[in-house]
């Protein structure tokens, strides 16, 4: 029983955490994403999945990201770090990332991004009441550790009219997680493919849409997991509405997420809740995972002359 404690935790700490607002957290899904929007943002954000349990998973993040014309890209600092088991296991990692970004028409926009990391992952048994325990049948030992090692991902990512999508690879060096290299702890390579689109259906007024649609499709896979995300988005007034779906390739499983926010000239919050619809491989009240958001846009900063502008996903 032990045995298969310590492999469910150590399987989900071999995994990146998954966001349902994707495009609210653009550097962690792809570094090529870096200042495409061109004005400075800060992203922040919050999630907590499975909060019927014990000890839910809870993760956050917080970047910053601009376009600099000294550097014909954008470049930014991603910091997240995620809380599994109460605290039991703890991944911490910052990122610098930097994105070219190619011009080619007047339509069309390609960026390629690379990112460096520090990560560190610890773990501190101190709090986990183990069965043996609970059966009178003496203490197990555990030792606590801090593993702090390099990483890095690269990704593109290409704009043209209302369209957009890319692609990027993380852990490209498969850095281990643990002191001792246990082959469980290996960060296996995660690979992402996006597409999406921007579609007004009513004109714009004053310079701006009215309305907008924004279907999306995003599939991640990293060691055996497999994550299929579509969903469509209504944009109406600074107002955004949206449903997703998720699951693998074989349909053995299904969320259905629903979101809701508002963006104003200089703010954008949003929140997310994500409803199992298949049974829960933990037969306990997880209740699914809510999250929240919000990117703060500093359009008082020096623009580029040189950086047009993109049709890109709003979160």
């Amino acid at each position: 029983m032990t045995g298969l404690l310590l492999i469910h935790f150590s399987d989900a700490a071999s995994q990146d955490p998954a966001f349902s607002q994707f495009y609210a957290n653009p550097l962690y899904m792809n570094p090529a994403m870096a200042g495409v929007e061109g004005s400075a943002k800060v992203y922040l954000g919050y999630r907590n999945q499975w909060p019927g349990a014990v000890n839910p998973y809870v993760t956050y993040h917080a970047s910053f990201d601009q376009y600099l014309d000294a550097l014909q890209g954008g470049v930014g600092v991603h910091v997240g770090n995620d809380r599994q088991g109460g605290g039991v296991f703890n991944t911490l990692s910052v990122d610098a990332l930097y994105a070219y970004h190619l011009q080619v028409s007047s339509k069309l926009m390609i960026s390629g991004g690379f990112q460096a990391s520090v990560g560190q992952r610890n773990m501190d048994p101190s709090d986990l009441v183990l069965p043996s325990e609970l059966a009178g049948a003496g203490t197990t030992t555990l030792t606590s550790y801090a593993k702090i090692y390099p990483d890095f991902a690269v990704g593109f990512a290409g704009f043209y009219e209302n369209f957009f999508g890319g692609v990027a690879v993380h852990h490209l060096l498969q850095p281990y997680g643990s002191p001792t290299e246990d082959p469980n702890t290996r960060l296996s390579r995660k690979y992402t493919a996006h597409l999406g689109a921007m579609i007004p259906i009513i004109e714009k007024r004053l310079g701006r849409e009215v309305l907008q649609l924004s279907p999306h499709l995003i599939f991640m896979q990293q060691d055996i997991y497999q994550q299929l995300n579509y969903g469509l988005e209504v944009l109406y007034r600074g107002i955004i509405i949206g449903a997703w779906f998720r699951q693998d390739l074989l349909f053995s499983y299904g969320t259905v997420i629903f979101s809701a926010g508002y963006g104003t000239g200089q703010f954008r919050f949003r929140y997310s809740y994500d409803a199992k619809l298949s049974p829960p491989d933990l037969h306990i009240p997880t209740l699914g995972a809510h999250e929240l958001s919000m990117v703060v846009i500093f359009e008082n900063l020096k623009k580029s002359t040189k950086h047009r502008a993109i049709k890109c996903p709003k979160i």
